[in-house]
Parts: C-alpha cells; structure tokens; sequence
C-alpha cells in the first residue's frame, strides 16, 4: 500500500516538473560559421535568432570558447545597436556599438549577465540592439562554439506582451544597381513584412557616385507579392509596390510605415514574399545595410489537432518518411513547438497545473484512509455491515 502511494506520488511530481520546464525558454545558437580570430569576431548573433529584447532581469548569456588558454575570457560581447539619439541622418541616428566584458569565466565558458548588458547601453532600449558580435577579448586565439541565453522570453511571451526587435539585413557582398535595378533583395527568412507594427519604420544606408546634394532619391524600398489576395493593388495576384522614402541624402533614406501602406493598399503584409532595395535610374546605388525597427514577434503557430479515425476504418497507411533535417538555426531548450505553446499560455498553465496536481493528491491521500480504514475492518455477513477486527 505505502508502496503504490508512494509510485504515484512520483509520477505527481515527475509530471508537475516535466509542465514547468517546458514553459522555461532557453535559446541555444547553432555556430557553425563561427571563425578563429584572436582580434576580430568569432560569430555574429543577429536579432532574428536572439534578440536583447528577449533578456529578463535573471537573464543570462553563455559563450562557449574553444582553443583558448588561462584563467581570462578570450570573448566578450559587442552590441551593435542604433543609436537613436545621435544627430546623424537628419537626426535618424546612426548604428553604434558597446563592449561587455565576461562577469565570469571558467571550463571555456564566458557568462554575460543582463545587469551588465543594461549598464554597457544605458538609456538605450534593448529592442535597438539589432546584433551581438562575439569578439576577442584577450589577445588569445579562440573560436566560438556555442551561444546559449538562459532564462529569457520565450516567442509567444514576446508576441503576448508587444516585445520589439529591431531587424538587420547586412550582405555580405553588396551588390551595386543602376538604371532600375535592384541593389539589395530582402527574403521573408530575412525580414517578414508581417511583422510590420504602426510604429515601425526602414532605413536603409547606401553608397552612391553623387557628388553633390541629389533633388530626388537615389532609392527606393519595393515590395513584391506573387500570390496575393489581400492587397486591393493586387493584378492577377501579383503586387509591385514602389516606396519612396520620406527623407534621404546621398547616403541614407527613411521610409515610415504609412507611407509603405499607402504603396502597398493595405496594413496586411501577409502575402508579401520578397522585399528590396531599388535605384531609381538617376545613380549607382549599392545598399550596405537596411534597418527595420519595432518589429512585432509573431506568436507560434499552434499544430491542430489531428482528426479522430473512423471506429469502421480498416485502411492502414505506411509509416511516414523520416522529416528532413530543419534549416533553422536557433533551437529552444524545449526543441518543439508544443513547448513554445506551453510558454505561450504563461501564468495561467501554472495555476492549472497547481490545480490539477493539489486534485490528484487529494485524491491519493483520500484513496488511502479509505483504504487503510477497510483494512482495520471485516464484513459480518449476519448484520451485512463492516465491524470492526477482534
């Protein structure tokens, strides 16, 4: 008897601690690009695999290094941010960086906390952060070989409670156009138009051969659609939208978010597969970087539900092809979207399960008395009642 209390007692707590770790979110960076350096960058985490914005109060960061030697962190963490409050590009700003140096090191593990992520930026908000550089430190070779952040929002608690990113498009060999041609091409694993917000706007930073002050833009942000049925521009499903920006120079451009809406006929960018950067015929234009701020996080598709077979279905199928290998580079501690579903639903999965499991033990130590009551006892089948043992 004390036995089986005890195995289902277990089983209580194993399932109670199997619910709250998945609604734990950690973030582990695939870094396989990672290089040697002793002076540059290793790797670089761009906000669309972890954003600063996701870090909470008890947040933390851990670099893996590998081939370095001594009791000093070979890394440390430069955050490129946009500095908002620089006068640069008509008062746009201008992108920046900051150094944070390891709070501890140890076993080839470099730790970065929050508070000292916060203290390197200031007044900066943490969603202006559109990068992290893992670089070296201490003069001594090594390679990154493993980003983890512990302890941070999960996706769907970004999308629950309106936490921001900014997003960077940065090629790696930019491209020059000219004469309407394209400069840079934007796909939606880039950047996702739908993650749009009012408060979102673009700037691009560009190089052109305009000597003096240009009359007219030199660019122009396009968004394309193939497949659209949303857009009341669309024709025949396909949509080219041409924004013209609301202030540039020869070097940089802004595009605010009405405008783009305007350009496109609606505030659902759903349909929209690519994005680009465009001359418009007057210069050579080759775009080094494009910027998008305040970048919603969409909440995790939830899978549905899988239909009920028939009881009079007899039909079997063969057992389905192993799934390919996913391209994503960023997994969660919890690894499955059931998990980022389970996050998703926050404080209240916490008081179901307390419920759930104070019910289950109720129950047990109910099923116990009763049943340590009966053992004391014996049926007289003269009276047709339980008496007590003598």
């Amino acid at each position: 008897m004390k036995k089986a209390l005890a195995m289902l007692m277990g089983a209580v707590a194993a399932m109670a601690f199997s619910v709250f770790s998945a609604a734990a979110a950690d973030v582990e960076i695939d870094t396989k690009t990672a290089v040697e350096t002793s002076d540059g960058v290793s790797f670089t985490v761009k906000s669309n695999k972890l954003a600063a914005s996701q870090l909470k109060e008890d947040s933390t960061i851990t670099v893996t290094c590998d081939g370095a030697e001594g009791d000093e962190s070979p890394a440390k963490l430069v955050l490129d941010y946009w500095d908002a409050a620089s006068s640069e590009n008509l008062s746009i700003g201008e992108p920046a960086s900051v150094e944070v140096a390891a709070s501890e090191y140890s076993d080839g593990k470099a730790v970065f906390t929050y508070a000292d992520i916060k203290a390197a930026l200031g007044d900066t908000d943490l969603s202006l952060v559109y990068a992290m550089d893992v670089s070296a430190a201490s003069g001594s070779a090594f390679t990154c070989t493993g980003v983890q952040a512990a302890n941070v929002y999960s996706e769907a608690e970004m999308a629950e409670n309106g936490i921001n990113r900014t997003i960077w498009v940065h090629p790696k060999t930019p491209s020059t156009s000219e004469n309407w041609g394209q400069t840079l091409t934007v796909s939606v694993d880039q950047f996702d138009t739908s993650t749009l917000t009012p408060n979102s706007y673009v700037v691009a930073l560009y190089e052109t051969d305009a000597v003096d002050e240009l009359p007219a833009s030199p660019v122009e942000f396009i968004l394309q659609s193939t497949d659209d049925d949303v857009s009341p521009k669309a024709k025949k499903g396909t949509v080219w939208a041409k924004v013209s920006p609301e202030m540039f120079t020869n070097t940089f451009a802004y595009f605010n978010y009405d405008t783009i809406v305007d350009a496109y006929g609606i505030d659902d960018f759903s349909c929209v597969s690519v994005a680009y950067v465009g001359d418009t015929g007057k210069h050579a234009v080759t775009c080094t970087d494009l910027f998008v701020f305040n970048c919603k996080t969409l909440a995790p598709a939830v899978p549905e539900e899988p239909e009920e077979s028939s009881k009079e279905e007899t039909t079997t199928t063969a057992a389905p092809a192993p799934a390919a290998a996913p391209e994503e580079t960023t997994t969660t501690a919890a690894s499955s979207s059931s998990d980022s579903s389970s996050s998703s639903l926050g404080s209240n999965v916490i008081f179901i399960v307390i419920g759930v499991v104070s019910g289950i033990v109720i129950a047990i130590v109910a099923l116990y008395v009763f049943l340590g009551k009966k053992s004391k006892e014996t049926y007289d089948v003269n009276s047709h009642k339980f008496v007590n043992k003598k």
